[in-house]
């Protein structure tokens, strides 16, 4: 488990960032030994091929456990809102709170991923913060590119508003789908909806304008035990052309890379953004971007809460009941919630 003595590191004068030790007795500095036997591919170098079919095969969560104990209720409808269908898992907890709600977008590069792959963690969440998730089905690219996925968390959100009659929004998500979180918030905002009150994002993707950008892509930062540096390598090879790959299957029609649906980290917006947990891991690709994300909400005014978990790649959180690391993620993503 990782400990309970973590550190807190000064970002900036606006940005703590709180950073969480493998272990009582391993700081960082190495992949943890849960999560290695799931990465020990990358000891060889690979290539990433551009075949839809077996990169959306290569999205599936390696595992997870059901660690709830309650009565949790899981749910399963299309909804008509905002003039879309969209397909919805509402997931209940027992006394759930009747005015809040947490509507998440699993993660995947846009063009991949499931519901099932959050449910896990989701149900856990629930169950520690008595709160009603809506895991949502939006649409993949590049059958649905952007911004059809942000529309689809529009009409889910209003949606929530309208019919269920939840009064307040937490708006969430891993990797793409937090993302597409942050595209909905703002244009939800765009429309006048002021429903948002917090904002989880578990490593978002907070810009496809930076392939080539090396201050996000800075080896460096990412120092590692040497019997563990060709993994980190090999892993961010293949890390690089993926993002390549899944910005072409989303952004389909010329779009402005630069834009704040599309990149979060650059939007002009001047709105002061919902309070925001951003969770990142200590060898996470998205690690540089993600804090920078974080500094730019915090300069902007927003209460932002930042957590490095030291010794996790890139999507880890759902694989709950493998990595004490995703078992705590939940737990600081229930405590947020309760602070809201």
């Amino acid at each position: 488990m990782p400990s309970s003595n973590y550190s807190e590191t000064l970002v900036n004068d606006k940005l703590r960032k709180l950073v969480k030790p493998i272990s009582d007795t391993v700081s960082g500095g190495e992949y943890s030994e849960q999560l290695l036997p799931y990465i020990e591919s990358f000891r060889t170098k690979s290539e990433l091929y551009d075949n839809l079919e077996e990169l959306r095969a290569g999205n599936k969560v390696p595992d997870s456990k059901d660690l709830t104990t309650t009565n949790i209720e899981i749910k399963d409808e299309t909804i008509n809102s905002f003039d879309r269908e969209v397909h919805i898992q509402t997931i209940t907890p027992e006394n759930a709170s009747l005015k809040r709600v947490l509507i998440y977008f699993h993660g995947g590069s846009f063009y991949g991923g499931h519901i099932q792959d959050a449910q896990n963690l989701l149900k856990l969440v629930a169950e520690k913060s008595n709160l009603t998730i809506i895991n949502v089905d939006y649409g993949l690219a590049p059958e649905s590119p952007f911004p059809s996925a942000i529309l689809d968390g529009v009409a889910v959100s209003i949606y929530a508003k309208k019919v269920l009659n939840f009064e307040e929004l937490i708006l969430g998500g891993d990797s793409a789908g937090g993302n597409i979180s942050l595209g909905v918030n703002e244009m939800l905002h765009q429309f006048g909806y002021k429903l948002t009150v917090g904002s989880i994002v578990l490593y978002p993707v907070v810009t496809l304008a930076d392939d080539d950008t090396s201050k996000y892509w800075d080896l460096k930062q990412y120092p590692i035990r040497e019997d563990q540096k060709k993994i980190r390598d090999n892993y961010l090879a293949v890390f690089q052309q993926l993002n390549g790959i899944m910005r072409e299957y989303y952004l389909r029609n010329d779009e402005n890379s630069i834009h704040g649906l599309v990149s979060p980290l650059y939007s002009d917006s001047t709105f002061k953004k919902p309070t925001t947990l951003v969770v990142s891991g200590e060898f996470d690709f998205f690690r540089l971007q993600d804090e920078a994300f974080a500094e730019m909400l915090a300069r902007n005014g927003s209460n932002v809460t930042y957590i490095q978990y030291n010794g996790m790649a890139h999507a880890y959180a759902p694989m709950v009941g493998i990595l004490p690391q995703a078992d705590d993620t939940a737990d600081e993503m229930a405590k947020f919630i309760g602070k809201l």
